[in-house]
């Protein structure tokens, strides 16, 4: 059973730490709430490299700082507009939009002061779990991936364009929450751990144009958006009925990809049991 509570304390007393002021109150608001997916990935692949999931909670928080900062800036009216997250009303609806953008450059921002500041890791893992933020939640992962995603409608999108889209900008994160527990492990694997997190990142943003067809907001907690902006997606591609085979076929081929792995996996298969049940 990993340590969730503990985790959400974590987050909580970096928030407390923040300079009173109404960025802080917006960083709060849109840190409540989220499913943590990513930072679980990281704590179920540390347990299993032996380790206690605490130690992976600095790099988890920045993780998870990035990760709200883009869903801010995916909601504003220039790109998705989207009035719900988490289940409540979007930052810039909240609070202004003005001040949704800059909560989420702060979020960027501050990120790498997390990592920086952590007595957890020596010099070299910390330079590691920068330079892995930098790489897949920029211009090699999601940053490229939200290009090509706002430049890309439903009627030009094929299979190679819609894998490269979901490869970098729903894999980038998920690549860095493989990557993660490695560069804690100071593991020499990257070719795998990046790999891994494209699996699942594939997987979960299959899911996620699957669910816009067939789950309500409310049960998303979010706008379902995709289809009323044009923009491309799985089902674009793929009938309702091959999305879902196609989904069914890439958790077989993740499954038998764990196989190679060099760690306990009993724990992130629990957590990918949870992600197929959603």
């Amino acid at each position: 059973m990993m340590k969730m509570n503990d985790f959400e304390t974590h987050i909580s007393n970096y928030l407390k730490r923040q300079r009173p002021c109404l960025i802080s109150d917006a960083m709060a608001y849109a840190m409540e709430g989220g499913k943590r997916f990513r930072p679980r990935i990281i704590f179920a692949i540390t347990k299993g490299m032996g380790f206690d999931e605490n130690i992976a909670y600095d790099a988890a928080l920045a993780l998870e700082m990035i990760q709200t900062y883009s869903l801010i800036h995916d909601d504003l009216p220039a790109m998705d507009n989207d009035d719900m997250r988490r289940g409540k009303p979007s930052l810039h609806k909240a609070f202004r939009e003005d001040i949704a953008i800059l909560t989420g450059d702060q979020l960027l921002t501050d990120a790498f002061r997390v990592i920086s500041e952590s007595k957890d890791y020596d010099d070299s893992v910390k330079i590691n779990i920068i330079r892995a933020l930098s790489t897949y939640a920029g211009s090699d992962g999601m940053i490229y991936g939200q290009l090509l995603d706002v430049t890309a409608d439903d009627e030009h999108i094929d299979k190679k364009k819609l894998e490269e889209i979901q490869d970098n900008k729903t894999g980038g994160l998920f690549k860095i929450s493989c990557l993660i527990p490695m560069y804690i492990r100071k593991e020499k694997n990257e070719a795998y751990y990046t790999k891994l997190g494209s699996l699942i990142g594939r997987i979960f943003q299959n899911q996620d144009d699957l669910f816009d067809q067939i789950k309500t907001e409310q049960e998303m907690g979010k706008n379902l958006s995709d289809a009323k902006n044009n923009k491309g997606t799985a089902l674009s591609v793929y009938s309702l009925q091959e999305l879902k085979d196609l989904i069914d076929e890439e958790f077989a081929r993740l499954d038998r990809y764990l196989e190679e792995a060099t760690f306990d996996t009993s724990y992130l298969k629990d957590i990918l049991k949870k992600l197929k049940e959603r």
